[in-house]
C-alpha cells in the first residue's frame, strides 16, 4: 500500500510552478492530444477535431489576454464590460478562421475573402474602441494602445493561423511538427541558458533568457524539424528547404515568446493565465505554436500546397 502511495505521489502536483508541475502537466497534455489525433485520424472527416483544437488555442488565449487588458490601470480592478467587448473583437478573427476551417476540411478550399473581411473588422473595431476608450486622456490612450496592438497581433493576427494550418489535409500531422520544433526549440533554450547562458538577450522583457539559450533552441528546433518532416509529413520538399523553414518557425516561435513577454510586463502579472500547473494559460503554453504558425501557414501558401 505504501508503494502505491509513493507511485501516486510522483504524479501529485506540488502547486509551486516547479519542473515537477511542469512535466507532470506536459505528460497530461501528451496523452490527451495523442488521443485527440487518434479521433482525427480515425474518424469521417476527422480534421474537423483538429480545427476545434486550434480555436480553442485562440479563442482561450484571446480570453486571457481580454482579462489582462480590462483591468482598471490604477486600480487594476477587473472591468466586466471592457473584457467582454475586448474579447469579442479579439476573438473575432479566430471564430472566422474556425469557420473556414471546417469549410476547408469539407471542401479542400479556404475562404480568404472571409478570413480578410474578418481580421479588418476587428483591427477597425479595436481602433474604435481605443477612441472610445481614451477620448478624454491621452496618456490613457496611449498605455491601451500599447497593450492592445500587442494583443491583436498575437491572438488575432497569428493565432487564427493555427486553426488554418489545422485545416490541411495533412494537419494533424502537421500540428505534430509544429509542436515538435517549437517544444525542442524552447527546451534546449531553457536548458541551455540555464547550463551556460551568459549574456542575457532581452533583460527588460525575459531577465532569464539567454543569446546562448536562443542559438541553441534555433539549432536543435531546426534540426528537429528536418527530423520529423521526414517521419511526420514526408511532403516533397529538399532537405535545405526544411532546414530553412523549420529555422525560420523557431524564429517566429521565440518572437511571440518574447511579445508574449513584453504584453505581460506591459499588464503587470507573470502569467497569462493558470489554466495549467507550472506553465500558467494557454497562450503561456502555445505562444510559441501561435508564433511560428504564420511563418509555415506563408511558405505552404507560396509552394501552393494550400
Amino acid at each position: 500500500m505504501k508503494q502505491v502511495i509513493n507511485l501516486a505521489s510522483l504524479f501529485r502536483f506540488e502547486g509551486n510552478g516547479s519542473l515537477k508541475d511542469r512535466l507532470i502537466t506536459a505528460l497530461i497534455i501528451l496523452v490527451v492530444a495523442l488521443g485527440f489525433s487518434w479521433l482525427s485520424i480515425v474518424l469521417p472527416h476527422g480534421g474537423v477535431l483538429c480545427v476545434l483544437w486550434g480555436t480553442c488555442v485562440a479563442v482561450i488565449s484571446a480570453f486571457e489576454v481580454a482579462r489582462l487588458c480590462a483591468r482598471d490601470q490604477q486600480t487594476l480592478r477587473y472591468q466586466p464590460v471592457r473584457g467582454v467587448v475586448l474579447f469579442l473583437i479579439l476573438s473575432l478573427p479566430a471564430l472566422v478562421s474556425m469557420s473556414a476551417g471546417v469549410t476547408a476540411v469539407f471542401t479542400c478550399e479556404v475562404a480568404w475573402a472571409r478570413l480578410y473581411i474578418g481580421t479588418v473588422t476587428a483591427a477597425l473595431l479595436l481602433v474604435l474602441y481605443q477612441v472610445l476608450h481614451g477620448r478624454s486622456q491621452i496618456e490613457l490612450a496611449a498605455r491601451d494602445g500599447e497593450r492592445l496592438v500587442s494583443a491583436f497581433l498575437l491572438v488575432s493576427l497569428c493565432a487564427p493561423q493555427v486553426i488554418l494550418l489545422s485545416a490541411h489535409p495533412n494537419g494533424v500531422r502537421l500540428a505534430w511538427w509544429l509542436v515538435a520544433v517549437v517544444a525542442l526549440n524552447d527546451s534546449a533554450a531553457f536548458f541551455a541558458g540555464r547550463s551556460f547562458g551568459r549574456h542575457k538577450m532581452a533583460p527588460a522583457l525575459s531577465p532569464n533568457k539567454t543569446v546562448e539559450g536562443s542559438l541553441v533552441g534555433l539549432l536543435v528546433g531546426a534540426l528537429a524539424g528536418l527530423l520529423f518532416w521526414r517521419y511526420l509529413l514526408a511532403l516533397p520538399l529538399a532537405p535545405g528547404w526544411v532546414l530553412l523553414l523549420s529555422l525560420l518557425a523557431c524564429i517566429g516561435a521565440q518572437g511571440a515568446d518574447l511579445s508574449k513577454s513584453y504584453l505581460k510586463r506591459l499588464c503587470g502579472v507573470k502569467d497569462t493565465g493558470a489554466i495549467f500547473p507550472g506553465h500558467g494559460g494557454v497562450l503561456n503554453r502555445f505562444d510559441g505554436i501561435i508564433g511560428a504558425a504564420p511563418v509555415v501557414l506563408l511558405a505552404f501558401l507560396l509552394m501552393g500546397w494550400i
